[in-house]
């Protein structure tokens, strides 16, 4: 939670010198009801040259390590677009893995299911300090 606090201080910081920005959905939404049914790619565009957009792009470039590159394929703008303590409890509930964590011991948990959240919470909170929690991701 707190680097997403730090990520939200970083976007408001941004956007507070530059005009308010749509998000992309939007953008595409108004260009397709627009009478010329204008295609989602000029509606893009649209959505890219925005300066707070252009200014995220800037920094993800640069190496900024509050907007890293994923912010080049993602809409900043609707996804500082939701409610500050919503978006901070989405944070807290992705801080664990969702799919399948396994602890050291082969213990193994199913992600998702009914009092999962509870379980990961409890498992991060009762970590060693010295502990390594790591994300590893698989395919066959």
């Amino acid at each position: 939670m707190r680097e997403y606090d730090a990520l939200r201080g970083a976007w408001e910081d941004l956007v507070a010198v530059h005009p308010p920005a749509r998000p992309l959905g939007e953008s595409v939404a108004r260009h397709e009801a627009g009478p010329d049914g204008c295609p989602s790619a000029r509606a893009k565009e649209g959505h890219l040259l925005q300066p707070p957009v252009q200014a995220v792009a800037r920094r993800a470039v640069a190496g900024d390590p509050h907007f890293g590159r994923a912010f080049l394929t993602t809409g900043p703008v609707a996804c500082f677009a939701r409610d500050h303590a919503a978006a901070r409890e989405v944070a807290l509930r992705t801080a664990m893995a969702g799919h399948a964590p396994l602890t050291l011991d082969g213990r193994r948990r199913d992600g998702g299911g009914e009092g999962y959240g509870e379980w990961a919470d409890g498992r991060l909170e009762h970590l060693d300090p010295e502990a390594v929690v790591v994300d590893v991701l698989c395919h066959r």
